[in-house]
């Protein structure tokens, strides 16, 4: 994502909970990447972290709900996508202790990414499948 981060109308889903959980989401990668730039990514580490875990907590669980309840074909590689996400951001808990700054950086790289491919792309085409399922 380039400049200034600013949620766009084009992000939607037309399903209400997975429009507030997705801008949910990018709140966090924005406050990161504010955070960066100003050079408090220590101060407010605890805040992101506690955001990301509420989002895992929240969010991937219900979307999973979703997903079993109308029979996604391909539930098992988006488990996995998401047991992957909760994995990287303990392991970004972890190094935090050790180097706070190179963490931050690759975090908001790593949070990007997934807004940009997993939100944006993969969780779109899978919300059109739950509309068309009556979702």
């Amino acid at each position: 994502m380039d400049g200034k981060y600013t949620w766009k109308a084009d992000y939607n889903t037309g399903i209400k909970f997975i429009d507030e959980q997705q801008q949910y989401f990018f709140n966090i990668v924005s406050t990161l990447k504010e955070n960066l730039s100003t050079g408090v990514c220590k101060e407010s580490a605890s805040k992101i972290f506690f955001s990301l875990a509420h989002y895992a907590e929240h969010y991937l669980i219900q979307e999973e709900i979703y997903f079993k309840d109308y029979h996604f074909p391909t539930i098992k590689q988006h488990k996995d996508l998401h047991k992957e996400f909760i994995r990287r951001v303990i392991q970004f808990q972890v190094d935090y202790e050790t180097d706070v700054v190179e963490t931050c950086r690759t975090m908001l790289d790593y949070l990007e990414e997934w807004f940009d491919n997993h939100i944006l792309k993969y969780d779109k085409k899978a919300m059109d499948y739950l509309k068309e399922k009556g979702l």
